[in-house]
Protein backbone atom coordinates (compact mmCIF):
# COMPACT_ATOMS: atom_id res chain seq x y z
CA UNK A 1 0.00 0.00 0.00
CA UNK A 2 1.34 3.46 -0.92
CA UNK A 3 1.56 5.59 2.23
CA UNK A 4 3.70 8.43 0.90
CA UNK A 5 0.80 10.87 0.95
CA UNK A 6 0.41 10.43 4.70
CA UNK A 7 4.07 10.72 5.61
CA UNK A 8 6.09 13.91 5.80
CA UNK A 9 9.75 14.16 4.89
CA UNK A 10 10.88 13.15 8.38
CA UNK A 11 9.01 9.87 8.14
CA UNK A 12 6.33 10.90 10.62
CA UNK A 13 2.58 10.83 10.15
CA UNK A 14 1.12 14.31 9.81
CA UNK A 15 -1.31 15.36 12.52
CA UNK A 16 -3.92 18.05 12.07
CA UNK A 17 -6.13 20.12 14.35
CA UNK A 18 -9.35 21.95 13.56
CA UNK A 19 -9.47 25.61 14.56
CA UNK A 20 -12.26 28.00 13.55
CA UNK A 21 -13.43 25.74 10.69
CA UNK A 22 -9.89 25.34 9.37
CA UNK A 23 -7.54 22.34 9.40
CA UNK A 24 -4.03 23.29 10.52
CA UNK A 25 -1.01 21.08 11.16
CA UNK A 26 -0.22 20.59 14.84
CA UNK A 27 3.43 21.27 14.00
CA UNK A 28 2.42 24.26 11.92
CA UNK A 29 5.96 25.51 11.21
CA UNK A 30 6.89 22.26 9.42
CA UNK A 31 6.63 22.80 5.64
CA UNK A 32 5.17 20.31 3.16
CA UNK A 33 7.14 19.26 0.11
CA UNK A 34 4.03 18.14 -1.78
CA UNK A 35 0.76 19.86 -2.60
CA UNK A 36 -2.09 18.55 -0.49
CA UNK A 37 -5.78 18.61 -1.37
CA UNK A 38 -8.54 19.44 1.10
CA UNK A 39 -9.89 15.88 0.88
CA UNK A 40 -6.48 14.43 1.63
CA UNK A 41 -6.03 16.67 4.69
CA UNK A 42 -9.52 15.90 5.98
CA UNK A 43 -8.87 12.18 5.60
CA UNK A 44 -5.69 12.49 7.66
CA UNK A 45 -7.50 14.58 10.30
CA UNK A 46 -10.21 11.93 10.69
CA UNK A 47 -7.62 9.28 11.48
CA UNK A 48 -7.11 10.93 14.89
CA UNK A 49 -10.32 12.92 15.52
CA UNK A 50 -14.07 12.79 15.28
CA UNK A 51 -15.49 14.68 12.33
CA UNK A 52 -15.55 18.45 12.78
CA UNK A 53 -16.86 21.01 10.35
CA UNK A 54 -14.09 22.67 8.31
CA UNK A 55 -14.36 24.67 5.11
CA UNK A 56 -10.69 25.06 4.30
CA UNK A 57 -7.19 24.05 5.33
CA UNK A 58 -3.85 25.83 5.44
CA UNK A 59 -0.24 24.75 5.57
CA UNK A 60 3.15 26.09 4.48
CA UNK A 61 5.43 24.87 1.72
CA UNK A 62 8.55 26.73 2.95
CA UNK A 63 9.68 28.15 6.31
CA UNK A 64 12.16 30.94 7.10
CA UNK A 65 12.90 31.81 3.47
CA UNK A 66 15.34 34.62 2.67
CA UNK A 67 12.99 36.67 0.47
CA UNK A 68 10.14 38.50 2.30
CA UNK A 69 6.65 37.11 1.70
CA UNK A 70 3.17 38.14 2.84
CA UNK A 71 3.10 35.30 5.39
CA UNK A 72 5.40 34.96 8.35
CA UNK A 73 5.95 33.53 11.81
CA UNK A 74 7.27 35.53 14.74
CA UNK A 75 10.15 33.54 16.21
CA UNK A 76 13.17 33.74 18.48
CA UNK A 77 16.09 31.43 17.72
CA UNK A 78 19.01 33.12 19.46
CA UNK A 79 20.14 34.02 22.98
CA UNK A 80 17.94 36.24 25.12
CA UNK A 81 20.21 39.13 26.10
CA UNK A 82 18.74 42.41 27.36
CA UNK A 83 22.13 44.12 27.04
CA UNK A 84 21.54 44.23 23.27
CA UNK A 85 18.75 46.76 23.81
CA UNK A 86 19.36 50.48 24.08
CA UNK A 87 19.09 51.81 27.63
CA UNK A 88 15.59 53.26 27.14
CA UNK A 89 14.09 50.02 25.84
CA UNK A 90 15.92 47.98 28.48
CA UNK A 91 14.42 50.14 31.24
CA UNK A 92 10.97 49.64 29.71
CA UNK A 93 11.36 45.87 29.94
CA UNK A 94 12.75 45.61 33.48
CA UNK A 95 10.37 48.24 34.91
CA UNK A 96 7.90 45.42 35.61
CA UNK A 97 10.04 44.47 38.62
CA UNK A 98 8.70 47.50 40.52
CA UNK A 99 5.18 46.05 40.35
CA UNK A 100 5.21 42.30 39.76
CA UNK A 101 7.25 39.16 39.29
CA UNK A 102 6.79 36.01 37.17
CA UNK A 103 7.65 32.37 37.82
CA UNK A 104 7.00 28.98 36.26
CA UNK A 105 4.12 27.26 38.08
CA UNK A 106 2.28 23.98 38.41
CA UNK A 107 -1.05 25.12 36.94
CA UNK A 108 -3.22 22.69 38.92
CA UNK A 109 -2.30 24.64 42.05
CA UNK A 110 -3.86 27.81 40.64
CA UNK A 111 -6.95 26.71 38.70
CA UNK A 112 -9.34 29.26 40.22
CA UNK A 113 -6.88 32.15 39.94
CA UNK A 114 -6.07 31.27 36.34
CA UNK A 115 -9.77 31.11 35.49
CA UNK A 116 -10.47 34.53 37.03
CA UNK A 117 -7.55 36.06 35.17
CA UNK A 118 -8.69 34.38 31.94
CA UNK A 119 -12.20 35.84 32.25
CA UNK A 120 -11.01 39.34 33.14
CA UNK A 121 -8.54 39.44 30.27
CA UNK A 122 -11.39 39.65 27.76
CA UNK A 123 -12.79 42.87 29.25
CA UNK A 124 -10.15 44.77 27.26
CA UNK A 125 -11.05 43.06 23.97
CA UNK A 126 -13.23 44.66 21.28
CA UNK A 127 -16.83 43.50 21.57
CA UNK A 128 -16.68 41.38 18.40
CA UNK A 129 -13.87 39.24 19.89
CA UNK A 130 -15.31 38.97 23.40
CA UNK A 131 -16.86 35.66 24.55
CA UNK A 132 -20.13 35.94 26.45
CA UNK A 133 -19.89 32.74 28.49
CA UNK A 134 -17.05 30.89 30.21
CA UNK A 135 -16.97 27.15 30.86
CA UNK A 136 -15.19 26.46 34.16
CA UNK A 137 -15.25 22.62 33.92
CA UNK A 138 -13.67 22.74 30.45
CA UNK A 139 -11.09 25.26 31.63
CA UNK A 140 -10.25 23.06 34.62
CA UNK A 141 -9.77 20.05 32.30
CA UNK A 142 -7.50 22.14 30.08
CA UNK A 143 -5.42 23.26 33.06
CA UNK A 144 -4.92 19.67 34.21
CA UNK A 145 -3.69 18.83 30.71
CA UNK A 146 -1.22 21.73 30.96
CA UNK A 147 0.49 19.96 33.84
CA UNK A 148 1.95 17.38 31.41
CA UNK A 149 5.50 17.47 30.02
CA UNK A 150 4.25 18.90 26.72
CA UNK A 151 3.45 22.26 28.31
CA UNK A 152 4.92 24.88 30.60
CA UNK A 153 2.94 27.55 32.42
CA UNK A 154 4.24 30.86 33.75
CA UNK A 155 2.34 33.24 36.03
CA UNK A 156 2.80 36.88 36.98
CA UNK A 157 1.99 38.01 40.51
CA UNK A 158 1.45 41.54 41.80
CA UNK A 159 4.15 42.35 44.36
CA UNK A 160 2.10 43.70 47.25
CA UNK A 161 -0.94 41.39 47.25
CA UNK A 162 0.75 38.41 45.58
CA UNK A 163 -2.30 38.27 43.31
CA UNK A 164 -2.08 36.32 40.04
CA UNK A 165 -2.50 38.99 37.33
CA UNK A 166 -1.34 37.17 34.22
CA UNK A 167 -0.26 33.82 32.84
CA UNK A 168 1.37 32.34 29.77
CA UNK A 169 1.21 28.84 28.32
CA UNK A 170 3.78 27.35 25.95
CA UNK A 171 3.38 24.09 24.06
CA UNK A 172 6.44 21.94 23.31
CA UNK A 173 6.40 20.23 19.92
CA UNK A 174 9.79 18.83 19.05
CA UNK A 175 12.18 21.69 18.35
CA UNK A 176 9.45 24.33 18.48
CA UNK A 177 8.23 25.96 21.69
CA UNK A 178 4.90 27.57 20.83
CA UNK A 179 3.58 30.56 22.76
CA UNK A 180 0.06 29.18 22.84
CA UNK A 181 -1.77 31.50 25.24
CA UNK A 182 -1.02 34.67 27.18
CA UNK A 183 -3.65 36.44 29.27
CA UNK A 184 -3.36 39.37 31.67
CA UNK A 185 -5.78 41.21 33.94
CA UNK A 186 -6.28 44.69 32.40
CA UNK A 187 -6.96 46.14 35.86
CA UNK A 188 -3.22 45.76 36.49
CA UNK A 189 -1.98 47.00 33.12
CA UNK A 190 0.52 49.39 34.76
CA UNK A 191 2.30 46.39 36.28
CA UNK A 192 3.62 45.37 32.84
CA UNK A 193 2.86 41.73 33.47
CA UNK A 194 3.27 40.89 29.77
CA UNK A 195 6.93 41.88 29.99
CA UNK A 196 7.35 39.87 33.20
CA UNK A 197 5.88 36.75 31.58
CA UNK A 198 7.93 36.94 28.39
CA UNK A 199 11.11 37.69 30.35
CA UNK A 200 10.49 34.70 32.65
CA UNK A 201 9.71 32.35 29.76
CA UNK A 202 12.79 33.37 27.74
CA UNK A 203 15.08 33.01 30.74
CA UNK A 204 13.63 29.54 31.35
CA UNK A 205 14.53 28.49 27.79
CA UNK A 206 17.68 30.56 27.34
CA UNK A 207 20.24 27.75 27.58
CA UNK A 208 18.43 25.81 24.86
CA UNK A 209 18.12 29.00 22.79
CA UNK A 210 21.87 29.55 23.07
CA UNK A 211 22.64 26.01 21.92
CA UNK A 212 20.13 26.14 19.06
CA UNK A 213 18.06 23.28 20.46
CA UNK A 214 14.77 25.16 20.33
CA UNK A 215 12.96 27.85 18.39
CA UNK A 216 10.36 29.85 20.28
CA UNK A 217 7.44 30.84 18.08
CA UNK A 218 4.42 33.06 18.60
CA UNK A 219 2.75 31.54 15.57
CA UNK A 220 1.89 32.98 12.21
CA UNK A 221 0.79 36.41 11.10
CA UNK A 222 -2.40 37.52 12.82
CA UNK A 223 -5.48 37.65 10.61
CA UNK A 224 -8.53 37.95 12.83
CA UNK A 225 -7.34 39.73 15.95
CA UNK A 226 -6.04 43.29 16.02
CA UNK A 227 -2.82 43.07 18.03
CA UNK A 228 0.58 44.73 18.29
CA UNK A 229 2.01 41.91 20.39
CA UNK A 230 4.28 40.50 17.68
CA UNK A 231 5.79 43.94 17.05
CA UNK A 232 6.27 44.22 20.83
CA UNK A 233 8.15 40.91 20.88
CA UNK A 234 10.38 42.05 18.03
CA UNK A 235 11.19 45.45 19.52
CA UNK A 236 11.93 44.43 23.10
CA UNK A 237 12.74 40.71 23.15
CA UNK A 238 14.72 40.00 19.98
CA UNK A 239 12.07 38.09 18.04
CA UNK A 240 12.10 38.28 14.23
CA UNK A 241 9.94 37.46 11.25
CA UNK A 242 10.49 34.05 9.66
CA UNK A 243 8.97 34.39 6.21
CA UNK A 244 7.05 31.41 4.84
CA UNK A 245 5.04 30.32 1.82
CA UNK A 246 1.39 29.76 2.63
CA UNK A 247 -1.00 27.46 0.78
CA UNK A 248 -4.78 27.43 1.36
CA UNK A 249 -7.11 24.71 0.01
CA UNK A 250 -10.90 24.58 0.21
CA UNK A 251 -13.81 22.23 0.57
CA UNK A 252 -15.94 22.28 -2.57
CA UNK A 253 -17.60 24.69 -3.40
CA UNK A 254 -16.14 27.07 -0.79
CA UNK A 255 -13.11 27.76 -2.98
CA UNK A 256 -15.37 28.96 -5.79
CA UNK A 257 -17.17 31.30 -3.38
CA UNK A 258 -13.84 32.74 -2.22
CA UNK A 259 -12.76 33.34 -5.80
CA UNK A 260 -16.01 35.14 -6.62
CA UNK A 261 -15.93 37.33 -3.50
CA UNK A 262 -12.22 38.14 -3.53
CA UNK A 263 -12.62 41.46 -5.46
CA UNK A 264 -15.14 42.61 -2.81
CA UNK A 265 -13.02 41.79 0.25
CA UNK A 266 -12.79 45.40 1.50
CA UNK A 267 -16.58 45.63 1.73
CA UNK A 268 -16.55 43.20 4.68
CA UNK A 269 -13.55 44.65 6.55
CA UNK A 270 -15.46 46.78 9.08
CA UNK A 271 -18.65 44.76 9.38
CA UNK A 272 -20.08 44.04 12.83
CA UNK A 273 -21.58 40.78 11.55
CA UNK A 274 -19.39 37.93 12.84
CA UNK A 275 -20.09 35.64 9.87
CA UNK A 276 -19.17 38.32 7.33
CA UNK A 277 -16.09 39.30 9.32
CA UNK A 278 -14.92 35.67 9.39
CA UNK A 279 -15.46 35.56 5.64
CA UNK A 280 -13.35 38.71 5.31
CA UNK A 281 -10.57 37.03 7.30
CA UNK A 282 -10.59 34.02 4.95
CA UNK A 283 -10.42 36.32 1.92
CA UNK A 284 -7.56 38.24 3.52
CA UNK A 285 -5.64 35.04 4.26
CA UNK A 286 -6.19 33.84 0.72
CA UNK A 287 -4.60 37.05 -0.57
CA UNK A 288 -1.40 36.17 1.36
CA UNK A 289 -1.15 32.65 -0.06
CA UNK A 290 1.62 31.80 -2.51
CA UNK A 291 0.10 30.97 -5.86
Amino acid sequence: MNTTKRINRRGQTRKWQCYQYCYIREDYETPEEEKLSFKQIESEFLQNHKKQKAFFAQYITAFDVSEPTEWWFTIKDDEYDLSKLNSHDRRNVVSFKKHCYAVRINPVDYVDSLFECFKKSFSAYPEKYRPHTFDYPKFETDVRNWASENFRVYAAFENEKDLLIGFALVTIRGRFVKMTLQKTNPEYEKCRSNAALVDCMLNDWNEKLKSGEVIITNGSRSIKHETNFNAYLEKYFGFRKAYAKLRVVYRFPFGIIVKILKPFRKLFEHTENSFLYNLYCVLKMDSFASK
